[in-house]
Parts: C-alpha cells; sequence; structure tokens
C-alpha cells in the first residue's frame, strides 16, 4: 500500500478499495471464494496480523455448494486485557454486471469504466460527478467495498497503538445479497470467538453507505437498525378448462394478477415507528407455471413479494397476507359471477378461490393422506440446494406437491413464506446499554458538525437491508413458531440459528460512506466525505464505546 505507517488515510484508503473492488465477487458465485482469499491477504499485510496469524479465522458456510466462507480478525488492544469488544461488520459480495451493457466488462475497474462512461449519455447531475473527479464509479465500489475499505484501514491504525485498550473484531460475508447465509457462518463464529477469547460484544458498526430515504434525497445518515424481511411466496391452484369455455375454469394466471394488483404498494402493511415509515411491498416475481403454449388456461402461478417490517411479527404479516387474497378471491368471484349469469341467467356456485396457509393445508394432508403425505413432502424438503435451484424454487416445489393432492378443492391460494427471513432491528429505550448506544450515535453527529462540518442525521431503520438483523433477536417467541409453521425450509435446507442470534444479542449502528445508485450501472463513491471524514468518525465511534464507563 502507500508509505504511511497505517492505511486509514486518504491515498491508502482509495488504493484498498480498488484493489477490493477489482475482485469481481459477485454473490452466488465461486468468484466470492478469491475474494476470501484476497481479503486474508490484505490482513495479513498489516503488521499485527504478521505478528498474530492465529487472530484471523475463516468460517465455513454450513452445507454451501460453493464451499464459501465468511473472514473474521480479532484485534486485541495491547493495553490492558479489557473483555470490550466492537465488531466490524461488512459484506464482500456485490450483485451482478448485466445491467452495464456492453460496459459490463469494465464494470470492476473503476479507472477504466470512468472513461468508457464519458462516451455514453447521461443525466447532467451525473455527468456533472463523473466529471468533477470527487466521485468514483463501479460495481460494489458503494455497496460495500468502500465500508469494507475503511474499516480495514482503521484496523491497520489501532493495531499500531500501543494505547489502544478492548478489542476489535472485523467480520466480512460473502452472500448478503441473496441469502445472508454468510452472516449465519459469522453469527457461529461470533459465538465460538466469544467463548474463546472472554469477549463482551458492546456494539456492532456496519459500514453500509448511507441511502435515500427519498428521490433526489443527500442526506447522510447514521442507522440505528435496520428494517426486517418477509418474502411470502404465494402460490395461486386454478382450475384447468378450453380457453372457448373460460367460464368452466379458473386461470391461475388472473388470481396471480388480481392477487398482485391487490397487494402492490398495499397500505395494509405500512406501519410507523418514531416518525418513519416502512417501504410498501412490492412484487419480486409473478409467473405461471405453463411450460408449453396450448388451448388450456394455465393452472398453477405464484408470485413472490418482497413485505419489510419495523415492528410486525410474522403472524402479524400473514394475516394481512390472508385478507389480501380473500379480498382478490372476492375480486374474482364477483366478475365470474356476473359474467356467468349474462352467459347462463343462473349465478356461479363453486369458482370462487379459497385461501389457505401452509400450516392449514399441511395439517389437512396429515389428516386426509397420513404417511404418505408427509413422506413425500419430507423427501422435497431434503432436496440439495444450488445457485440454479435456491431456496424459492424448493419452496415452490413443495407447494406445488401439497397442491397436488387437493386438485378436489381448486381454485385455491396457498400462502408461505419462503427464504430469507431478515429480522429487524432497533435499540431499545427500555435497554441501558442501547440508551448508551444512542448517545454515542448523537455525539458522533456533534463531532462530524463541529470538527468537519458535515451535517448527519439519524434515523432508526436502514431500508437496505443489512447483515445486521443477525445481531440480535427481538421477540423471539413472537417470532420463531410462525416461521416453524409457515416456512417449510426453516429448520430443515434453511438453518437460520435464531436461537443463538438471540443469545448474541448485539445492538448497533451503521457508520459508512456516501454514494449514490446502488445496484444500478451508475453505482458511485463520494471521495471527500467517505475517505477522509468517514475514517476519523469510525475512530471516534470505536474509542467513544471502548472508553464508554
Amino acid at each position: 500500500m502507500g508509505k504511511a505507517a497505517h492505511w486509514n488515510n486518504r491515498e491508502d484508503i482509495l488504493s484498498l478499495i480498488k484493489r477490493l473492488v477489482r475482485v469481481p465477487s459477485i454473490s452466488g458465485t465461486t468468484v466470492e471464494n478469491q475474494m476470501t482469499e484476497e481479503l486474508v491477504s490484505i490482513l495479513k499485510e498489516i503488521p499485527y496480523f504478521q505478528e498474530n496469524p492465529d487472530l484471523i479465522f475463516e468460517k465455513k458456510i454450513t452445507g454451501d455448494s460453493l464451499n464459501r466462507k465468511s473472514v473474521a480478525a480479532l484485534l486485541k488492544g495491547k493495553k490492558g486485557k479489557s473483555g470490550k469488544t466492537v465488531v466490524l461488520l461488512s459484506h464482500f459480495d456485490v450483485v451482478g454486471v448485466d445491467d452495464y451493457g456492453h460496459l459490463k466488462d469494465y464494470a470492476f475497474d473503476s479507472d477504466q469504466y470512468m472513461e468508457k462512461l464519458k462516451d455514453t449519455i447521461l443525466p447532467d447531475d451525473i455527468r456533472e460527478e463523473l466529471d468533477s473527479g470527487n466521485w468514483l464509479f463501479a460495481r460494489g465500489i458503494m455497496d460495500m467495498k468502500a465500508g469494507l475499505a475503511l474499516q480495514i484501514a482503521l484496523l491497520s491504525e489501532l493495531g499500531e497503538d500501543q494505547n489502544f485498550e478492548g478489542n476489535i473484531l472485523l467480520v466480512s460475508t460473502p452472500d448478503e445479497e441473496r441469502n445472508s447465509e454468510g452472516m449465519f457462518a459469522a453469527v457461529e463464529c461470533l459465538s465460538e470467538l466469544k467463548e474463546q477469547h472472554g469477549l463482551d460484544y458492546n456494539l456492532c458498526i456496519c459500514s453500509e453507505p448511507s441511502f435515500a430515504s427519498y428521490p433526489g434525497d443527500q442526506s447522510k445518515y447514521i442507522y440505528l437498525g435496520s428494517v426486517g424481511k418477509l418474502l411470502p411466496l404465494i402460490f395461486c391452484n386454478g382450475r384447468e378448462t378450453h380457453v372457448g369455455e373460460p367460464l368452466e375454469g379458473m386461470n391461475a394466471t388472473w388470481m396471480a394478477s388480481t392477487f398482485t394488483t391487490n397487494m402492490e404498494l398495499s397500505e395494509l402493511f405500512l406501519e410507523e415507528s418514531g416518525g418513519e415509515q416502512n417501504p410498501p411491498p412490492t412484487c419480486l416475481k409473478l409467473t405461471d407455471l405453463k411450460e408449453q403454449y396450448s388451448a388450456q388456461t394455465p393452472t398453477q402461478a405464484y408470485v413472490l413479494y418482497n413485505v419489510l417490517t419495523l415492528r410486525q411479527t410474522p403472524a402479524e404479516v400473514l394475516e394481512k397476507l390472508k385478507l389480501a387474497a380473500e379480498e382478490s378471491s372476492e375480486t374474482i368471484h364477483s366478475k365470474m359471477s356476473r359474467m356467468y349469469k349474462d352467459s347462463r341467467g343462473e349465478p356461479v356456485s363453486d369458482l370462487k378461490p379459497k385461501v389457505f396457509t401452509y400450516s392449514m393445508l399441511y395439517n389437512l394432508g396429515k389428516e386426509r393422506f397420513g404417511e404418505e403425505f408427509e413422506s413425500e413432502i419430507a423427501d422435497i424438503l431434503d432436496q440439495d440446494t444450488n445457485v440454479e435451484f435456491d431456496y424459492r424454487q424448493l419452496t415452490l416445489e413443495v407447494a406445488k406437491t401439497i397442491s397436488s393432492y387437493f386438485e378436489d378443492m381448486a381454485p385455491f391460494y396457498l400462502i408461505m413464506f419462503a427464504p430469507p427471513y431478515y429480522p429487524h432491528v432497533s435499540l431499545q429505550k427500555e435497554s441501558e446499554r442501547d440508551e448508551k448506544v444512542l448517545s454515542i450515535a448523537e455525539s458522533i453527529i456533534d463531532e462530524a458538525k463541529d470538527m468537519y462540518n458535515e451535517e448527519l442525521k439519524l434515523k432508526q431503520f436502514f431500508a437496505g437491508l443489512s447483515d445486521v438483523s443477525y445481531c440480535r433477536l427481538m421477540d423471539a417467541e413472537r417470532v420463531i413458531p410462525s416461521l416453524v409453521s409457515e416456512m417449510p425450509l426453516y429448520g430443515k435446507k434453511y438453518k437460520l440459528p435464531l436461537k443463538d442470534i438471540e443469545a448474541l444479542d448485539i445492538p448497533t449502528i451503521n457508520l459508512g460512506p456516501y454514494g449514490k445508485d446502488a445496484h444500478k450501472r451508475t453505482e458511485r463513491l463520494e471521495l471527500t466525505f467517505s475517505t477522509e471524514t468517514v475514517p476519523e468518525l469510525l475512530k471516534y465511534a470505536l474509542r467513544a464505546v471502548l472508553e464508554f464507563k
């Protein structure tokens, strides 16, 4: 790196960011393993870890077909033997680059990509930032290779500090952009290191970038938690018919589209906490399962929905999903009745879609079909998953199979949860420890204003989804039973370690760089604040936590 004794300076941080970005660690690929190797190699260049190589750890994701690993590095202060520990959390995977079009071969080299970008048509504001010299463009540069670089740079500086007291545990994960299973491995690692080294986790600082709260928002934020996420899969089991007799059956695509119409941006799922509101639900996938063209209407379709939460439990979300499905059923039945009466002069009687949850239909299957039914579902749940056949597809296979036993009850909606599940997390007012964290966050804002003339704002929830969701679990007794009953993969292929997460119970804040357009081809990082001010604020935050009495 540079000539300084450590890397916590603008020049070396920039060099480190570019080095990390050059590894195309797209989530769900073996290149994530190359990123693990590069990260470990970087850590071994730090003098402290050259002297203490046994304090760098790699933790495999259990059952991962790609054999990916999370990385941890423990820096123990040279003064005293304090158990106080700050966790620095990041992820090193990135989303794909298909959105870069003909420039995707340059997406991981910021210098080359910016040269190519100059010859393209861009909005005026992006063009201005490209030409300013104060922004870097590349995939993953904002989300979140820059945050990881900042944390490594801080580690390199404090490793040289003879008067540093306390511990820093850097944790970086793969797979955050898909299932966050890298964080599951990290939870296991955190639990083990806590016992082995007598660590007391006072705070987790994640360095995801600030996300715009609304179009055009250019504020910089400190987040005190993160939204949660549920991924409902709504399986639509119709009734087959010839296209010349559409009133004799139920088109599954109509069921799916009607549900989507009712569900998309539904206010039913909105909630507020401390003046903040969760984003409304939005569809991630809508498709029928008809493989070939024919004159038969589609009999199966499904919808995947993104539902973000601030306080709502899975059980509460499930009840709202049932309401949306019942409303969709009423809409369909009303139109069918009207059309049927117009053509036959009598009302339709049996084509109103029913609504079932997974547990309702599974229990009915056990009652009706016994061991044969249970065995077939168990065999499906035992199938191996991989990048091509993932948790969503396995959940779909369960839905298809269980529905096949109940064709006599069609049409119906079947509602279940698919992985991943992200618990919502925030600071708790009734907790003395969390109140200390809040006061530290407020002091960081004062420091930014007084020393660097930067205005930071506090927000309770990071809306971009984050691995901090797995640092603590709120209302475990209201969460786990619903996942057991309504998420077929929970505790089977999807080994979400909620009990271990509950035991860790680490409060979190997010303090990171500033950028724009995460997951877009114009993803970019602002440099002055990100490489000069944030390093000082991170150092201030860390010392504030470890020195807090």
